[in-house]
């Protein structure tokens, strides 16, 4: 998991754009990924690079403001959040599964960086 955890953070790096975004992940983000499949995390690395590229390129996600999901395959989304100049990415997996956790992670980012006050 730590390599998985260094590689995704350090890619932003690599690529030749500079990021409009700090690019942050929920803290329980890598043991979602720690059960795809390795192929999902090659589709998912391929998007990740898009999302970084333009967040609101997908769909708005209803219950969180500035929420959004990408599919990665035919039942894996990612769903993530972005606020000022950070982009979260907050879960990935079966889609009911990652919309079912979506916004409890979502709160827990607002608690714990004290961004409550700005969505009131």
């Amino acid at each position: 998991m730590e390599k998985q955890r260094k590689i995704m953070m350090g890619i932003s790096k690599k690529e030749g754009s500079p990021v409009k975004f700090d690019v942050k992940f929920h803290d329980n983000f890598f043991k979602d990924l720690d059960k795809l499949s390795k192929k999902d995390i090659q589709i998912f690395d391929k998007k990740r690079k898009k999302i970084i590229e333009n967040p609101q390129r997908q769909k708005y996600l209803q219950g969180g403001v500035h929420c959004y999901r990408e599919p990665i395959t035919k039942n894996i989304r990612v769903v993530y959040f972005f606020h000022k100049n950070i982009l979260w990415f907050l879960t990935i997996g079966p889609h009911d599964k990652a919309y079912a956790k979506f916004r409890e992670r979502l709160h827990q980012i607002k608690i714990k960086y004290g961004l409550e006050s700005d969505f009131n």
